[in-house]
């Protein structure tokens, strides 16, 4: 039985390169595949526009994959 999570993943591009992938998901499965479709590909400008407290995302940063439930 699948069960649908709320919440959303940032892959983060630069130079066609992945830099960052930064998860914001709820109620993640301690065993278990979370399968991600991409719904919305915005310009560095417009995420800054529409995720106000997502800004620190776009700095670059040695870990390259951070997850997090909120």
């Amino acid at each position: 039985m699948t069960k649908k999570i709320d919440g959303c993943t940032h892959l983060i591009r630069r130079d066609g390169k992945i830099v960052h992938v930064i998860t914001h998901l709820n109620d993640l499965p301690k065993n278990g595949v979370v399968h991600l479709k991409g719904d919305k590909i915005y310009t560095f400008d417009e995420f800054k526009k529409s995720h106000i407290h997502d800004h620190d995302e776009l700095v670059p940063n040695d870990e390259l994959i951070i997850v997090s439930d909120y």
